[in-house]
């Protein structure tokens, strides 16, 4: 990684953006894999077999679908495809549950509250990740090493300096790829007055909404809790949420958040 290549310059591009530079890289490239996926790779075998095994896209990238030029197409060949793998995938395992005779144990599950999910919800959590998602996941280690094998050189340092930093999410996940290297702490200290200086305009936002004040918003204190909200948790639909974390028996079995 001597030398500075397309990586390098797509980060350095996205330092003039808003948002964290990571995000912003990470979006571009999911909106150009998406394009190619539709327009070269639809009918293709390898790419048709690897998405059956994930069951599809994710949520967000098959929304994002949308967001390409002409998707309409392609779009309904591959999920013409996909509906009719996971029908005769839930055809199968409806005819089987139907035929399998009921356990003594699994009629104590029941009455307890405890029955084991059908296979076919097993199978389906344990599936493989979405294309698009292997794909980001990759080129995000890429960028964050990046940032960290050049975090001391001269462009890369200006037009750090100039940007709104890293999100937390992929400050925690830079600290982890350097692994206790100095790398990893230069690159946070130059993060960490970023949030400080959000944080003075979110304060100031708060602080003018006092009935007695009569100082106008700055531009800045206008659009901090959108900032913030990006700075604490990333872009928009970059990270996945934390509704499907749990199987459904997972979260009845979850204790109750302690009473303040």
């Amino acid at each position: 990684m001597s030398d500075k290549f397309i990586g390098f310059h797509r980060l350095i591009e996205a330092c003039d953006e808003a948002g964290c530079p990571a995000c912003r890289c990470l979006d571009a490239d999911t909106h150009r894999y998406l394009t190619a996926f539709l327009y070269e790779h639809v009918t293709d075998p390898v790419s048709r077999s690897r998405l059956r095994a994930s069951w599809g896209l994710c949520n967000w990238h098959a929304w994002m679908l949308r967001e390409t030029a002409d998707p309409a197409f392609g779009s309904a060949i591959l999920c013409e495809d996909l509906l009719r793998v996971v029908g005769q995938r839930l055809e199968r395992a409806a005819s089987r549950a139907a035929t399998r005779p009921a356990t003594l144990l699994g009629r104590l599950r029941a009455r307890l509250g405890r029955a084991r999910a059908p296979a076919i919800a097993r199978i389906y959590r344990r599936r493989i990740l979405c294309p698009a998602c292997s794909e980001l996941a990759h080129a995000e280690e890429r960028y964050l090493q990046t940032a960290l094998h050049f975090v001391d050189d001269p462009q890369f340092e200006q037009a750090y300096e100039a940007s709104h930093g890293l999100c937390v999410p992929h400050a925690l996940a830079a600290l982890e790829l350097a692994a206790g290297d100095a790398a990893g702490r230069r690159l946070l200290a130059r993060t960490l007055p970023k949030w400080a200086e959000l944080r003075r305009d979110l304060a100031g936002f708060v602080r003018k909404h006092d009935h007695r004040n009569r100082e106008p918003f700055t531009e800045a204190e206008a659009s901090a809790y959108l900032r913030a909200i990006e700075a604490l948790h990333g872009q928009a639909g970059l990270f996945a949420n934390d509704l499907r974390r749990q199987a459904p028996s997972e979260r009845r079995a979850s204790p109750s958040p302690p009473s303040e």
